[in-house]
């Protein structure tokens, strides 16, 4: 074959992109991360020497989900060469529960962040879809007299239609409407990938700039699918059903979704994290009800309601 090629040339991740976009049906974003990982791989082994890369897999101290990563993607790699495939398993991921703030730092991190990201953040706390879910929303996914809005299936799961509250359509009324994409800048689906990386990179500066300025290192924690997983957590909380949470995040398997039990179970020990309201009528118990509180008991005619802090 001569001299070997190295992924480290200007046109080698060229030709890897191109492959993967025309000869798999992979996601852009999988793409994407794929032809990053390659290149990370490239830096410290010859891609050519599959001893070599095996080697630095199993002696290197990148997290095993970044390995299988990596691996998938030198697969593909070898697959573009027309190379023989790499006999190794994927690395074994050891899972870990999801961390799940309170609610006052999830709005703190929204009301401190600029209108377009506030609006983001508050859609994914009220609903729960995945980000890339939210950053695909086409103006006619909103109905603002149904109060809902239409969510398109990622990762494969189920489509849903969620309801919105009126203080995030008043929120999305703010915005002049651009072609079709809502939260893209441009609303061009051609800069789609491009700006949904400095989307993301504003969200890291953003968090990072209210940690430091509230002093709260727990709000460095946060990332655009802890709104996911909080309202995934307090949704059962609130309804001990798990197949609502589960149609409700558009998971296809109950497994996916088994795992909010487990924190909601945790989080519901803790009994000091709570604020207290009585109800003494109907329209109380309703104002209390609309505002995120949650029936506990009835005392004398009181009716007692309660919400994390």
């Amino acid at each position: 074959m001569g001299s070997n090629p190295t992924l480290c040339t200007l046109q080698e991740p060229q030709n890897f992109l191109s492959y993967l976009l025309t000869k798999t049906t992979l996601e852009r974003g999988t793409i994407k991360r794929r032809v990053r990982a390659l290149k990370s791989l490239a830096v410290h082994v010859d891609l050519f020497v599959s001893d070599s890369v095996v080697e630095f897999l199993n002696k290197c101290t990148w997290k095993n989900g970044t390995k299988n990563i990596v691996l998938l993607a030198y697969r593909d790699w070898l697959r573009m060469y027309g190379l023989p495939e790499l006999k190794l398993r994927k690395f074994h991921v050891v899972q870990q529960l999801p961390f799940i703030p309170l609610e006052s730092e999830l709005d703190a991190l929204i009301s401190g962040s600029r209108f377009r990201l506030a609006c983001f953040l508050e859609l994914l706390k009220e609903t729960g879809i995945r980000p890339i879910e939210a950053w695909r929303l086409e103006w006619k996914d909103f109905d603002v007299v149904q109060k809902t809005v239409n969510v398109r299936t990622a990762k494969h799961g189920n489509p849903r239609i969620l309801p919105v509250t009126e203080r995030f359509l008043n929120m999305l009324g703010g915005f002049g409407k651009r072609d079709d994409l809502v939260f893209s800048p441009s609303g061009s689906s051609d800069r789609f990938s491009i700006e949904l990386d400095h989307f993301t990179r504003n969200f890291t500066k953003q968090r990072k700039r209210l940690a430091d300025k509230l002093k709260s290192p727990r709000l460095g924690q946060i990332s655009l699918y802890t709104f996911r997983h909080w309202k995934a957590t307090m949704t059962y909380l609130k309804t001990r059903d798990i197949f609502f949470v589960k149609e409700m995040l558009g998971h296809t398997r109950i497994e996916n979704t088994l795992k909010y039990v487990h924190v909601a179970n945790a989080i519901s020990i803790d009994q000091g994290n709570y604020s207290c309201k009585v109800a003494r009528s109907i329209e109380e118990a309703t104002a209390l009800i609309e505002s995120g509180f949650e029936y506990v008991t009835e005392i004398d005619g009181l009716r007692f309601f309660r919400k994390r802090k």
